[in-house]
């Protein structure tokens, strides 16, 4: 899946909810969205891998949260995490288990598949996408949400909007 496939994805699932709270799409090669409060900026993207998409192994997004001077996604911020920042060990134990489920449906690649003629570091860099996670994730945690295809996204979209309409709440009610 191209990068701009998965951003319509979560956009066709977000978007509605964001809308109706005053936001807006940033411009940017990313998925963004941006509301002003007060006299600065809740900017909140999501952020596809570099790596890109492997056919077996899948790829992984990132979601950040930014209050800053502009709607820009990435400037200077006065506040600037990504999500686990923001997060319960409940949030946790549910990425777990739903990070899990998407790697234990993940289809191994043949042994002819052209990652196997590479060094051994990157083989095995490769290999390690398709383990289960055991890490205990905390909110200084870098999580990344891996995925495979459509469904993924949707179930992960699907748990992270209720985790960002509390994060707009909260932004919403302090002075960050």
């Amino acid at each position: 899946m191209k990068s701009t496939e998965v951003y319509k994805e979560i956009s066709k699932i977000i978007f509605p909810n964001l809308q109706s709270k005053g936001f807006k799409k940033t411009k940017s090669g990313m998925l963004g969205f941006y509301k002003q409060l007060k006299e600065l900026y809740l900017v909140i993207w999501f952020q596809c891998s570099r790596d890109g998409f492997d056919q077996f192994a899948g790829s992984k997004f990132i979601v950040e949260i930014q209050i800053s001077e502009t709607n820009e996604i990435g400037t200077a911020s006065v506040v600037r995490q990504r999500i686990p920042f923001f997060l319960t060990d409940k949030d946790f134990d549910n990425i777990t288990k739903i990070e899990n489920e998407i790697k234990d449906k993940l289809q191994k690649p043949p042994k002819s598949y052209f990652i196997f003629s590479l060094a051994d570091d990157i083989q095995n860099w490769y290999k390690r996408k398709f383990e289960k996670t055991t890490t205990k994730y905390n909110n200084e945690s870098d999580i990344w949400f891996v995925y495979s295809n459509q469904a993924d996204i949707e179930k992960w979209t699907k748990l992270i909007e209720p985790m960002i309409n509390k994060i707009i709440y909260d932004f919403e009610q302090t002075e960050y």
